[in-house]
């Protein structure tokens, strides 16, 4: 049963949740490409002043790296294992327009370790959460190259199984989904 966890996204995107710090993770150093007239990385390469347990320059960061914060510190319910280097999942925010026109948003979950995460019932749980409240998810993965990104909305995949309050077809749409980038991947 999906509905009735009483998981509920954060209402304003804006707060963080107290206590909750990135500690040793810089995911984001890594898997983000970052385009700054004061920074420019490739994704997938490791900024110039990660240290690799944090920011070299952290007091005098730029202001790209000032103003990004991972959803994993904004949505209440993530526990301490979805911190991105524990889960190899780095969840980023995006605003869409959908397909009747309307503003949604949309929670970019890049999976830059194993795939096999997305076999998780953690995983399925979480997106399920979302996509019930009227969000989108994007299953992303970084090229193999780091050349770009592989991305696949995922509430198409995923949204009878949230209807039907079934985890397990979830679970199957997410699936599906992976299996339809890999092949877009492949071509």
């Amino acid at each position: 049963m999906i509905r009735g966890h009483g998981l509920r996204l954060m209402d304003d995107n804006l707060k963080l949740v107290p206590g909750r710090e990135c500690g040793a993770c810089t995911a984001c150093c890594v898997v983000l490409a970052i385009d700054d007239p004061a920074l420019t990385k490739p994704a997938g390469t490791a900024c110039q002043n990660c240290t690799g347990t944090g920011c070299g320059i952290y007091a005098s960061r730029p202001e790209t790296c000032r103003e990004f914060v991972c959803e994993w510190r904004r949505l209440t319910l993530l526990d301490e294992d979805w911190r991105p280097d524990l889960s190899g999942v780095l969840i980023t925010g995006r605003g869409l327009i959908d397909e009747a026109g309307e503003d949604i948003d949309a929670y970019v979950m890049t999976i830059f370790a194993s795939h096999d995460v997305i076999y998780d019932k953690g995983f399925a749980t979480l997106v399920a959460v979302v996509v019930d409240q009227g969000r989108e998810v994007i299953l992303s993965f970084p090229a193999p190259d780091y050349s770009g990104t592989w991305e696949i909305p995922l509430r198409q995949f995923v949204a009878p199984g949230v209807a039907a309050g079934s985890l397990a077809q979830v679970g199957e749409g997410i699936r599906l989904a992976h299996a339809r980038i890999q092949f877009k991947a492949k071509r």
